[in-house]
């Protein structure tokens, strides 16, 4: 798989995050995370595709409209380093972050890590 299909795949995933409704995130998902996906960040760490699909539920409930924006990609040897900006409803810069991602054989990604920082008053 080429840099261009991960990229393609780790779009689709952050489309996943973004205001769609839940049948488009359960698709976007599944073509994009493997179903034992593991994701951490500062404030969550959880197993599964159905436990993302809640962590992704919580965080447009938090932040409705919220979605995000790849910005850079790194890739090599099945990981890729990802920067991205998150954007509120209002389509405003929200916070800028980084994360990491680990793909599997069959190009889905295994395992996501975010950094970031909430800006004060927003967490």
């Amino acid at each position: 798989m080429n840099d261009e299909a991960r990229l393609r795949t780790w779009n689709i995933y952050q489309a996943a995050w973004g205001p769609v409704d839940e049948d488009e995130r359960r698709r976007l998902l599944a073509q994009s995370v493997t179903a034992n996906f593991a994701y951490t960040d500062p404030g969550s760490q959880i197993e599964g595709r159905d436990a993302l699909m809640t962590r992704i539920g919580q965080t447009q409930l938090k932040f409705p409209g919220a979605s995000f924006r790849n910005d850079s990609f790194l890739e090599h040897h099945e990981q890729g380093l990802f920067r991205w900006t998150m954007y509120d409803g209002a389509g405003r810069v929200f916070v800028k972050g980084e994360s990491f991602g680990r793909f599997g054989e069959d190009g889905r990604l295994i395992q996501a890590t975010g950094f970031f920082e909430v800006p004060a008053g927003r967490g």
